[in-house]
């Protein structure tokens, strides 16, 4: 008798916070889910910009640009 009485207050107690536990772990994931998308979009962003200033960069000194030397006549029979 006692068992049945002690399941039941169990079950009533343990219902409402296994559901706050689950609850709160959706919500943690779903903060984690959104925190990680605003950093990706974050560092798409620096390499984007970073990309640009590459590019900016380059054109703006061709000079620095090597060519490569071609080979002599002489390293290609060898």
């Amino acid at each position: 008798m006692a068992g049945i009485l002690v399941s039941a207050l169990v079950k009533k107690v343990a219902k409402p916070a296994v559901r706050g536990v689950v609850k709160t772990s959706l919500k943690l994931a779903a903060d984690t889910r959104r925190a990680a998308h605003e950093l990706n979009d974050e560092l798409r962003d620096i390499a984007a910009e970073a990309s640009s200033e590459v590019f900016l960069e380059d054109i703006a000194e061709p000079e620095r640009k090597t060519v490569p030397k071609s080979r002599s006549a002489s390293s290609k029979t060898h």
